[in-house]
């Protein structure tokens, strides 16, 4: 509204002053022209104070009357303390250069300003004839304070990357500037001795053309890690430059950190028994295997409630420390295995830590199959009793000499 406003009082001033023969003789009459001789600061940040200097330059004739600046604000422009008109009064002939007035208005900048040169619009008035600046002569520039890139997520399929095997890790990007981002490039520096990493099958850097204010983008890399890198985590040296809208460079350094190890593969079984029938007691060993190429430390062991057996030992609870790659632990355990079970099920639950100190549990059922006197005998594990036998001949050896005594002595006689 105010815009127009604006037009229709520039058109009017514009129709007297035709109406009034004012024209534009080149020598014969003013010549006046306004340039914005400096901005500051330069650029303006959104929320900021600028003081606009205009140069105004008479290549002409002396003016009869006075020379009126008004300066007309629109968003993102706001006056701040001085007044909209400035009276310069007459210019004397051929005031240009150094001879030229400078005119000095300060405007404030909206916080929700768009980086960019942005026109503002001033109408210079002799008497009642009129020069309009509306057509983008008079540019502001306007910066925000830091063109922003954001990382805001990062993530790797698989979340731990084993040795010798790769990994897809992407990076999502946000521009949260006002402007347009141009060439954007992000490098990976694996140029390090103690770094186990590399790219693999595509290069170390990737870049993004263009990202418009607001959007957001992902990128992807392929990493692999050394065969015989050590678990851990490791750091890459990460570094990000683009341009904003007015050719402004910047560079930003991070690192993409990445954990390098394997999940634990623990093996939990029942070793060895003294026991293998129900009904008895005896002594079982519970060993378990590390299977894996990652060390585990911290290794509990906690024996669970059962209907199966009774626990003879005094505790529950054993402590096995650490079990490096490709080693076991074991401990023994006193129990009665209960009546009229066939099959042994003892459920542990076991707690670790892997080698970059993440925790891991696990519960299981150690099963053992339970087997009857017969069998045992047959396999030879249980020897046949023969006390039967002597028994046998102890009965005999009696009846024999009862019957000699009552036989043969009666014969005797």
């Amino acid at each position: 509204m105010k815009k127009l406003q604006f037009i229709l009082f520039v058109l009017s001033i514009l129709i007297v002053s035709s109406l009034n023969g004012f024209a534009v003789t080149p020598g014969s009459s003013p010549q006046i022209s306004v340039t914005l001789y400096s901005q500051s600061p330069d650029p303006v940040e959104p929320g900021q104070i600028v003081t606009l200097k205009f140069k105004v330059e008479n290549e002409g004739k002396e003016t009869t009357q006075d020379v009126i600046l008004k300066l007309h604000p629109n968003f993102p422009f706001t006056l701040y303390g001085s007044s909209a008109e400035k009276n310069i009064g007459k210019l004397r002939a051929s005031s240009t250069g150094a001879d030229a007035e400078i005119v000095e208005f300060k405007v404030k900048v909206d916080e929700n300003a768009v980086e960019g040169d942005t026109e503002i619009e001033l109408l210079v008035q002799i008497g009642e004839s009129a020069i309009a600046y509306t057509n983008n002569e008079l540019m502001v520039t306007i910066q925000t304070h830091d063109a922003v890139l954001d990382i805001t997520s990062i993530s790797s399929n698989p979340k731990q990357i084993a040795p010798g095997q790769d990994a897809k890790v992407s990076i999502m990007v946000k521009n949260q500037a006002d402007s347009v981002l141009k060439d954007v490039k992000f490098k990976l520096d694996f140029d390090s001795d103690t770094l186990p990493l590399a790219p693999y099958q595509s290069s170390s850097e990737r870049r993004i053309a263009l990202l418009k204010s607001g959007y957001q983008n992902s990128l992807e890399f392929q990493i692999i890690a050394d065969p015989e890198a050590a678990p851990g985590l490791y750091k890459v040296p990460l570094t990000i430059t683009y341009n904003d809208e007015l050719g402004t460079s910047y560079s930003v350094s991070d690192v993409l950190a990445l954990t390098v190890g394997e999940v634990p593969n623990l093996n939990v079984y029942l070793k060895k028994s003294t026991v293998l029938q129900s009904g008895m007691a005896g002594k079982v060993t519970i060993e378990i295997a590390n299977a894996g190429g990652s060390d585990v430390k911290y290794l509990e062991l906690k024996l669970l409630p059962s209907e199966y057996y009774t626990l003879v030992s005094t505790s529950d609870y054993f402590y096995l420390g650490d079990i490096d790659a490709d080693d076991t632990g074991s401990e023994d355990v006193d129990i009665f295995i209960n009546k009229n079970v066939e099959t042994l099920k003892i459920p542990v639950l076991i707690k670790y830590y892997d080698a970059n100190n993440k925790p891991f549990q696990q519960t299981l059922d150690l099963q053992m199959y339970l087997y009857s006197s017969s069998e045992l005998k047959k396999f030879g594990v249980l020897q046949s009793s023969n006390s039967w036998m002597y028994l046998l001949i102890i009965i005999l050896a009696i009846g024999g000499y009862v019957y000699y005594k009552r036989f043969y002595k009666k014969k005797k006689k």
